[in-house]
């Protein structure tokens, strides 16, 4: 005769108590008195019941997953960040689920469906675009989010930002200290909200050091180090050049670097090049390179620990954590 099999039911009934306070038991959670628990223990050891992990986690609605969203896996930036979200959420017992979009609608289409089925129980996502079908989702899930690094899609959800206006502002201050007034600026991908506050920073220094600014001497490019390469090559072709570069991240820095190279020029004697980000690419580049630094760790730590959080009910308000830039000074800017 087959004996039944035991059931978190079973021992619920048994106990007379929820399933909810059998699972916390089981996963030695808080907030059962130690009576209950005996009780509990005391039946699971009579009844030999052994638990299913994914059973127990299923019957709380609870996977023990938090989602990260990235565009790409291809530059230091977003790696960086990434590993700020894995180390915090292993120590909160949770794993990581990676989803990566790129430009791809489908791929957006594809993720936005896997989360409508509730894979994850907490949702970090890494600079996300603009597109309506993304504002829906973060206007309408009841899953646990957090932004890193945007601004303007809802002012109601959690986000995790650094200070990229002033980080713009202090790049192209640091040039004009230099003794530089023809400052070129390349651009990153302009549906980002970092890249709209860069170039803001940018402009707004040159204006409060009573310089023009000069439509002319900025060029778009898409935080690839080949766009940084491309738009400094345009930037030469200027009737009159611009005797410095602000570039709104290091690989775009570090294609300008090797454009100018490539031209004759040499860096900074003849050209000084800033970045933004201070991945480890900044200091191992040739010469080593100026930038802005982020605290990317800090970044996806503090949004991992933040959905976790939201994951635990915990009463938070809605919260931009915003954190600091800083300007590291190498070998790739010199005096005018």
């Amino acid at each position: 005769m087959k004996m039944k099999k035991i059931t978190i039911d079973d021992i619920a009934r048994q106990v007379g108590v929820s399933k909810a306070t059998v699972s916390r038991v089981i996963n030695n959670k808080k907030y059962v008195d130690s009576e209950t628990k005996k009780k509990i223990m005391a039946v699971i050891e009579e009844t030999g019941f052994t638990p299913q992990t994914s059973a127990v986690k299923l019957s709380m609605g609870k996977t023990d997953v938090i989602g990260l969203l990235v565009p790409s896996l291809s530059n230091p930036y977003s790696l960086t960040v990434i590993q700020g979200v894995a180390e915090q959420i292993a120590q909160c017992n949770y794993e990581l689920m990676l989803y990566t979009t790129g430009l791809s609608e489908e791929n957006q289409k594809k993720f936005l469906q896997k989360i409508s089925h509730k894979n994850v129980d907490g949702l970090v996502v890494l600079l996300p675009r603009d597109s309506s079908a993304l504002e829906v989702l973060l206007s309408s899930t009841d899953i646990p989010l957090v932004l890193i690094d945007h601004r303007g899609i809802d002012t109601h959800l959690h986000t995790v930002s650094v200070t990229n206006e002033k980080g713009g502002f202090d790049a192209t201050e640091y040039l004009i200290s230099l003794g530089h007034e023809r400052i070129g600026f390349i651009t990153g991908v302009m549906e980002f909200g970092c890249s709209k506050d860069r170039l803001d920073g940018y402009t707004k220094a040159l204006e409060a050091h009573h310089i023009d600014v000069d439509q002319e001497l900025i060029v778009n490019g898409d935080f690839t180090e080949s766009s940084g390469f491309n738009a400094m090559c345009a930037l030469l072709q200027h009737p009159k050049p611009p005797t410095s570069v602000f570039c709104s991240n290091d690989d775009m820095a570090i294609g300008a670097i090797r454009a100018i190279q490539h031209s004759g020029l040499r860096v900074p004697e003849d050209i000084s090049v800033i970045g933004f980000d201070d991945t480890v690419r900044a200091s191992m580049a040739y010469p080593s390179l100026t930038t802005i630094k982020q605290p990317l760790l800090t970044m996806g730590a503090t949004a991992a620990n933040l959905v976790r959080r939201l994951i635990d009910k915990e009463a938070v308000e809605p919260t931009n954590v915003v954190l600091n830039t800083e300007l590291i000074i190498r070998n790739s800017c010199a005096s005018r």
